[in-house]
């Protein structure tokens, strides 16, 4: 059984590893091994990926020395072969998937700084959502993307709806990967796309038109303050990952309820897993979101001083809650299908007729 000193010591040697892999990640390297037909060097490796051999070799090494790359026998040893490594197919799409994950460590690191100075009780609290963070949720949105939306459709009726042609509305879209796929599969349905902020809502355009999809609008909301011109507008709004982030979570869920028309659902994609820490312990999922929510979540909604900055465990008990005193019916909970993604959950609810 590990001690508290063999956790200590874990956390230290996998987490400097892990800067490594989103590294090796960022800069090309892994994905370059992943999609090799044989062993390379470092030299291979740098030439590939038009980077500087030095740092390549640094970066893989510990990556090998981890097991986390595999070295080609009877290389990189006392005898003076130089070293050559390979993934093999096995494992491509397990680092591929860690190499995603560790880029969230990055960008941790990036703006520790800033979320440094909002402990400090004199300075702000708020560190809105960089461009880096928004390329990241829109590669980790498409991990089991198909999953996700085969999971949405557990919602009655929903998918032959959406084939008949009904109004949607999605809530802080981000760049928009997944209302952008859904646009493409049905034709028939208009799609409203919101955020609040700018830059992402501007490249969710960008790539819509890129794409040739003409049944979608796109709207600059503050879905905390939806207008009066919004009121029983949309058959299925669904937000996902968003409703944690914002300052005022149960007036964004109000909102919905006001825009959705008499029977509408609302599909509130998010991480749903206990809302209280002692039935967490020991959960390791559940330990990375929240540290995840203390460097994006906590900075991005804590906005105002009275903002609720639930951050990414607020929990499903936290959720039903809020949907309930919005008004909405919980029809159930489904959870995503994916292992990636195991503690995201799909909570569809109904605005009552």
């Amino acid at each position: 059984m590990a001690t508290y000193e063999d956790v200590t010591r874990d956390v230290y040697m996998w987490g400097s590893v892990s800067l490594a892999l989103a590294m090796a990640h960022e800069t090309g390297i892994t994905p370059i091994l992943c999609q090799a037909q044989g062993p390379l060097s470092s030299h291979q490796l740098a030439q590939q990926g038009q980077l500087k051999e030095r740092y390549v070799r640094e970066v893989v090494n510990a990556l090998a020395v981890a097991g986390l790359v595999q070295l080609e026998e009877g290389t990189g040893g006392t005898d003076g072969v130089e070293a050559r490594y390979l993934v093999p197919d096995r494992h491509r799409q397990a680092l591929k998937t860690a190499g995603l994950f560790c880029r969230a460590i990055s960008e941790c690191a990036r703006q520790f700084s800033a979320v440094k100075d909002c402990f400090d009780i004199d300075r702000p609290s708020c560190v809105r959502f960089q461009s880096g963070v928004f390329d990241l949720l829109d590669e980790w949105g498409s991990m089991g993307l198909d999953n996700m939306i085969a999971a949405v459709f557990k919602t009655p009726g929903l998918k032959e709806s959406l084939e008949k042609g009904i109004q949607v509305a999605e809530v802080g879209c981000g760049i928009g990967r997944m209302v952008r796929h859904l646009a493409a599969m049905f034709p028939k349905s208009h799609f409203t796309v919101t955020d609040v902020v700018e830059q992402p809502l501007h490249l969710a355009r960008q790539r819509a038109q890129g794409q040739g999809l003409t049944n979608m609008t796109f709207h600059l909301l503050d879905v905390c303050k939806v207008p009066g011109e919004w009121t029983e507008e949309f058959d299925w709004m669904f937000a996902f990952d968003v409703i944690h982030d914002l300052p005022y979570p149960l007036e964004a869920i109000k909102g919905v309820f006001k825009a959705l028309k008499p029977g509408g659902q609302f599909s509130m994609i998010d991480q749903l897993v206990s809302s209280f820490v002692a039935e967490n312990k020991n959960n390791m999922a559940v330990a990375r979101l929240h540290a995840m929510g203390t460097f994006f979540c906590i900075p991005e909604s804590y906005q105002q001083p009275d903002s609720e900055a639930l951050g990414p465990c607020w929990g499903e008990e936290k959720a039903r809650s809020l949907l309930g005193k919005a008004g909405f019916r919980v029809l159930g909970l489904t959870r995503s299908g994916t292992e990636d993604l195991g503690t995201t959950a799909i909570c569809m609810c109904q605005k009552p007729n």
